[in-house]
């Protein structure tokens, strides 16, 4: 709805404003993985390890989950690429609500990974591999592969160049590896 009021939901509505080159709302990757990812996901592990779970290392994740998320939309604000969520190198509304989800979300995926004990292997393996998905789309990772098969004149951007967008992939991978060999060893 804030895409939309601000004219960037569409590719249509970013080239009404002028904007010839971003990343429309409906194309960014990472708000389809919040959605039929995270979200989902998300309720699941609150769902089934919440009960598990002590004032303590909930505030702790609270504030690496909000630490995280200033990080990465601080990191967002660098890009000259205007997107949904953030143009003129600040947060658009739909930036400052995405920067509240992510860090809700950045909270209940670090409660689960770090203050979480007997989580079955089979569902932290399910989360991990979902959580990667959802990374190697939010980085725009899948837009670039699908810009190699089509081009798109809207989207000047090459996410498969990007240093940062692979150092995040990487890293987000070599962390769900160790976790889950981490916790296949403590079993």
């Amino acid at each position: 709805m804030l895409a939309y009021q601000d004219r960037f939901l569409t590719v249509a509505e970013m080239q009404r404003r002028g904007i010839t080159q971003g990343l429309p709302f409906i194309w960014h990757f990472g708000m389809w993985g919040d959605f039929l990812i995270i979200s989902p996901l998300a309720g699941y592990v609150i769902g089934r390890y919440s009960d598990r779970w002590t004032l303590g290392p909930i505030l702790i994740s609270l504030v690496v989950g909000l630490i995280l998320a200033l990080s990465f939309s601080w990191l967002y604000t660098l890009s000259a690429v205007p997107e949904a969520h953030v143009q003129n190198h600040h947060l658009t509304s739909a930036g400052v609500v995405h920067l509240l989800y992510m860090a809700i979300a950045l909270a209940v995926f670090t409660q689960f990974f770090f203050f979480t004990d007997n989580i079955s292997v089979r569902a932290l393996r399910a989360v991990s591999v979902m959580l990667f998905v959802h990374v190697f789309f939010g980085t725009h990772m899948a837009l670039g592969i699908l810009k190699l098969i089509y081009h798109f004149g809207w989207y000047s951007t090459q996410p498969l160049a990007s240093i940062f967008g692979w150092i995040t992939v990487g890293t987000v991978l070599l962390g769900l590896v160790w976790r889950n060999c981490w916790r296949h060893s403590n079993v």
